[in-house]
């Protein structure tokens, strides 16, 4: 009986011990076996972990583009695009840079953790635009594999009221006489009613407007004049115009438009060229640009003094130098900053001794690239 207890033990635990083996690889299995190509892991809902699409930050939009469709120029639009982070670290959006200055993107969110998602707000402003319009926006961010994300905001424009040329030709005018170029315009009302013309811009006192009176059917026209008493040289100017009108639906719309309307104006003194070109410069770089004046009657004049009015960066000089034939040359010499790009602008001023002609204004204008 002694002899069958212990057979009987023994029995057992080599049988419990043989469950055991048969367990442990199976847990291993479970664990660690690859999924081979086409086929579903069969794990449960609540022990699955989010997707990652990459290892780093990694910014994914939701859609890359916006179509607005047709749209007022009186009205401005805005929509939203959602982005995740679906890396595996965190996002950092640095900056948003619109192709446009009418347009204007905003980030709810700048940092981001993995499985994270916040919202680009973009409002588009069509003042001033006409027919397609197609505005690119670029996200800056640390994204592995996008740090410059793009996604578009699209459109076509329709003007209430439509000008065909915006930018007029004054071409030269003479001091003491008064100068008028003139535009037509289509308004999509043709009972729209114009309320005030008033100059804008630099020399924008000197201009004024007037509707014309033309043929039953002809485009509607605008007269802008020049004063007598306009400045000498480089002459800009703008001239908005304001009123009201209705919609093909019938809304009222209070709407302004602009034109521009630039040209020289010259007295007995003439310059070869009214604006100065520093054209483009590197860092640190060397200019030495000029033009001539001088009096068509032959008749001697003397400049006195010359001045540089405004300059947006150091080290620009301008000097006048006496020629042989009694004209003078008018010189802007300098040495541009190591550390400056961008823009390069200035007002020359020439003192003479000519009555009604005491003052001339040259701009000098200029650019370094940033790149």
């Amino acid at each position: 009986m002694k002899h069958i207890l212990i057979l009987t033990c023994i029995f057992g635990l080599l049988t419990f011990g043989c469950e055991q083996a048969k367990q442990e690889p199976v847990a291993v299995v479970d664990q660690a076996m690859p999924v081979n190509e086409g086929e579903q892991a069969s794990t449960p809902p609540s022990a699955a972990a989010p997707a990652l699409t990459s290892r780093g930050a990694d910014i994914s939009l939701e859609w890359d583009e916006r179509d607005f469709g047709t749209i007022w120029d009186f009205e401005s639009v805005t929509t939203t695009f959602p982005f995740t982070n679906n890396g595996s670290k965190t996002l950092v959006l640095s900056r948003l840079q619109a192709g446009c200055g009418c347009t204007t993107p905003i980030a709810d969110k700048t940092i981001l953790q993995p499985g994270e998602s916040g919202t680009i707000t973009v409002t588009f402003d069509p003042k001033g635009k006409a027919g397609k319009q197609d505005k690119k926006v670029t996200i800056f961010s640390n994204s592995a594999k996008d740090p410059e994300k793009a996604f578009w905001i699209r459109s076509v424009v329709r003007t209430f009221v439509d000008v065909k040329d915006k930018f007029l030709k004054l071409n030269t005018m003479t001091l003491g006489e008064s100068h008028s170029v003139e535009f037509d315009f289509f308004p999509v009302d043709p009972d729209f009613k114009i309320t005030s013309m008033i100059g804008t811009g630099k020399h924008g006192q000197f201009v004024s407007g007037e509707e014309l009176q033309v043929a039953d059917g002809a485009p509607r026209r605008i007269r802008i004049t020049v004063s007598p008493n306009m400045p000498w040289g480089a002459f800009h100017s703008q001239l908005q115009v304001s009123g009201y009108g209705l919609t093909p639906e019938g809304k009222r719309v209070d709407h302004k438009f602009a034109v521009f309307a630039n040209g020289k104006s010259f007295g007995k003194i003439k310059a070869d060229k009214h604006i100065i070109s520093l054209g483009s410069q590197k860092k640190g770089g060397s200019y030495n640009k000029s033009t001539r004046i001088y009096r068509e009657d032959g008749q001697p004049f003397k400049v006195l003094n010359t001045v540089v009015l405004q300059p947006t960066v150091t080290g620009i000089n301008a000097t006048a130098v006496a020629n042989s034939d009694g004209s003078y040359t008018v010189m802007v010499t300098g040495t541009l900053p190591q550390s400056h790009t961008g823009s390069i602008n200035a007002e020359i001023m020439v003192q003479t001794d000519v009555p009604g002609e005491e003052v001339l204004k040259f701009r000098a204008t200029g650019v370094v690239p940033k790149r």
